[in-house]
């Protein structure tokens, strides 16, 4: 029995949990082992909100204006943008401004929105009904003509008529560029 005593009381340092607020370092030579996490665990809850801004209507920021022409085809009209200087390739559903041969803004009007639809990152995007919250959270920034988003580089920009409050447009450009 004085055996079996003298052991745990050896032991006991090894067993006991250390007081609250004291940390414990690995013995010398000895390497100090991380908590497991199982590929089936989450340490972080995800986060419904879109987090980057990859594409509007299938046009991506910085694609190329070979890559533009690739995944959307003739433009009906190029134009010059007044504002940015650059060539705006519009299209039926939606227009891209490519300036240096690489999309830097892509634009939707309401009309445009209404018969084809807008998809942010291939996900259907409603300005006029306002599901734009419940995908992008609140504004980054509030602006009288509209509100801004802001994902790394890229900015998502909704145009607002400043006496209806109705939706006046919808802008994805580098944030950087203009």
């Amino acid at each position: 029995m004085k055996m079996v005593i003298l052991l745990l009381s050896l032991l006991a340092p090894f067993i006991s949990a250390p007081p609250q607020g004291e940390t414990v370092s690995p013995a010398p030579g000895t390497a100090a082992q991380l908590p497991a996490m199982f590929a089936y665990e989450h340490s972080a809850v995800a986060d419904p909100y879109i987090s980057s801004f990859d594409s509007l209507s299938g046009i991506s920021l910085y694609m190329t204006e070979k890559e533009l022409l690739q995944a959307k085809g003739t433009p009906q009209q190029i134009a010059e943008d007044p504002w940015a200087g650059c060539l705006e390739y519009q299209y039926a559903d939606i227009s891209a401004g490519v300036c240096g041969s690489v999309v830097l803004y892509v634009h939707a009007s309401p009309a445009q929105a209404g018969r084809y639809g807008l998809s942010l990152n291939g996900q259907v995007l409603h300005p006029q009904t306002m599901n734009v919250q419940d995908m992008l959270g609140t504004p980054d920034f509030e602006a009288e003509d509209g509100d801004v988003y802001i994902r790394g580089e890229a900015a998502l920009k909704i145009y607002r008529n400043m006496e209806s409050g109705e939706w006046d447009g919808l802008d994805l450009f580098d944030a950087y560029s203009f």
